[in-house]
Formats: structure tokens, sequence, C-alpha cells
């Protein structure tokens, strides 16, 4: 009798072991770089579909690849599902993250996957002017429409957009600009700029709502939350300027060193789906699976011939220019 009481204690702790375990594997840690209500939306896709919680905060591109880089090689996350190309080259260059052959991302592009499938572009994402309609007909402003007529002195203290520093978005801005006009040009154009900026925010997303509450007129800003303000009922305005816009990846990635490698490869294989790029589309971005798009609708912006991989090979020494140049802090 004692001895079958024992074999059946011990396979209800076997068990109860088993469902902690596997309670535990349905559980992913990430960094994750979206706007906060972009997160959790795909935070509750990826729930819905698959039954995995994706563990995150809501951090910056730059914070998070500042906290990829002073965890390295011992990262205190399984995988990152939010950054941008800058880090997603040097998590591959160091050896940070883990390739994996997802059968979900067969036949994308070489802009959405990267060739040894090191990284995952779940959306492409841009930055856009925005305007507050109803201050600027108080002004008898029009929104402008090319990037050099922000350098008009009315617009002194007017205008809002990310720092390089903290946000993904402003340093898609800068090397954008620089792309443009060329680099000794392009650094003649920011330094004209930023004497009409009146600060720089630590997120891509906030001139939008800075400018939408009326706070300025214009803001340099990421595209991806002006389709829900408008729908919100922001009185806002926005445009691509004639010369148009950067662009940049949002990027997913297995870290390496996780020991829920299988739960993360879910994760990867869900934002290879038609239906989470239809949920992108939906928020504005551009997507590795072509979809309508809720802000640009079928057609596709205007956009400034970048090389992505150069500019992040360049942004230390472009950081260090700024900091020769501009203001480093921002809010």
């Amino acid at each position: 009798m004692r001895g079958k009481l024992g074999l059946a204690m011990f396979i209800a702790i076997l068990s109860v072991a088993f469902m902690m375990n596997h309670a535990q594997a349905q559980n992913v840690r990430a960094y994750m770089g979206l706007s906060p209500e972009n997160n959790v939306k795909v935070v509750n896709f990826v729930k819905e579909k698959t039954g995995i919680s994706i563990l995150q905060t809501f951090q910056s591109f730059g914070e998070i690849e500042a906290k990829v880089k002073s965890e390295a090689p011992n990262f205190n996350a399984d995988m990152i599902t939010g950054c941008g190309s800058p880090l997603a080259f040097m998590a591959k260059k160091n050896g940070w993250s883990v390739a994996y052959d997802s059968p979900e991302w067969k036949g994308m592009t070489s802009e959405f996957i990267d060739k040894e499938k090191f990284w995952f572009n779940i959306s492409n994402f841009s930055f856009v002017l925005v305007g507050n309609r109803d201050k600027l007909k108080e002004k008898g402003y029009a929104m402008p429409k090319s990037w050099k007529e922000l350098l008009d002195p009315k617009w002194k203290d007017q205008i809002v957009m990310p720092s390089p520093f903290s946000s993904g978005t402003a340093n898609m801005i800068r090397f954008s600009f620089l792309a443009l006009y060329g680099e000794e040009q392009g650094w003649k154009f920011i330094e004209a700029l930023d004497k009409n900026i009146h600060h720089y925010t630590r997120s891509g997303n906030a001139p939008t709502d800075l400018v939408g509450r009326g706070e300025f007129l214009l803001g340099i800003t990421s595209d991806e939350n002006v389709k829900d303000r408008l729908d919100k009922g922001f009185p806002l305005l926005w445009a691509v300027p004639e010369e148009g816009i950067g662009y940049d990846g949002t990027f997913a990635m297995i870290l390496k060193g996780t020991k829920v490698m299988d739960v993360c490869k879910k994760v990867i294989d869900v934002f290879g789906t038609p239906e989470f790029s239809n949920m992108m589309a939906k928020m504005g971005y551009v997507t590795p699976r072509p979809a309508p798009n809720a802000l640009y609708g079928d057609k596709t912006p205007k956009y400034i011939k970048l090389d992505l991989g150069y500019a992040a090979e360049m942004r230390p020494k472009w950081n260090d220019v700024w900091k020769e140049k501009f203001r480093t802090e921002f809010k």
C-alpha cells in the first residue's frame, strides 16, 4: 500500500512539474519597440493564434539597442520583436541572434528576410510631416509641400521631432536627409532645421500627439500612429513632402541563449502569416505580404533611395557629429 501511495505521489509530482514547464514554455520574454498600443495589438494577436504570451514592456528602438549591447552575450530576453535595422545587422554580425528557416517566410523578398535567416522584418515604417489643422488655419499657414519649407523662420519653435539618441524613427529621419541631399549638404540642412526645432522627443510617435493636441504646429513623426489619431478625431493633417520619405524595418529575431527556442520559432512563424501582415497593414505599416495600407491606401509613397546597411555602419560616426552640432537631450 505504501509503495502504491509513493508511486502515486511521484507521478503527481512529475505531472505538476510537466505542467509548470509547459506553462513556462508558453511565455517568451521579448524586447519590443513598436508604439505601446501597437505592441499590445501584436501581443494579443500572437496570444490568440498560438496561446503564447509575449512578456514585454515598451522601449524605444534606441533603448532596446542600448540594453542588448549592455547585456551581450547573456540576454535577459529570448527574442526581439521590434527593433531597427542597425541592431538587426549588429546582432547578426556579433553572433547575438540565431538563424531559423521558418516555413511561413518562404518566398519573402530580401527586404523582409535575411538571406541567412538571422532576422525577419515584420513591417516597414516611415516618417511623415504632420500639422495641426486648426492651429495652421488660425495662423493662415498652409502645410509645407517640401522639406526645405521647414527652414522658413516662421516655423521657429513650432516644430517637434524625435532624437536620434533614443528613437529609431529619428535615426531614419537623419539618414534619409543625408541620403537625399548628400552628406555635406544634408548636415547643413539639418543644422538649419535645428534652428526651428522646439525640442527633440524620446519617442518617434510623440510628435504625432504633441501636434494633434495643438501644442505645436508641425511635427516630423513616425507614420505608425497617424491613422489611429485621425480615426480618434485629432485635427491632424499629414503629408509626404515632394522629395519623399525614408523608411526602416521593424525587425524580429531570436536571441542566442534562449531556453525556449521552440516557442520563439512559433512566434516568428506567426509573423510570417498573411493574417499578421493584414493586421499590421491596418495599423499603417508596409508589410512582407502585400496588403492594403490604412494610411497610404493601395499606393506606395515616394521613398528616398537608401542603403540601410551603410546607414547602420555610419551611425556611430553620425552620432558623434550630432553631439558636436546639436542638442543631445530629449523629452
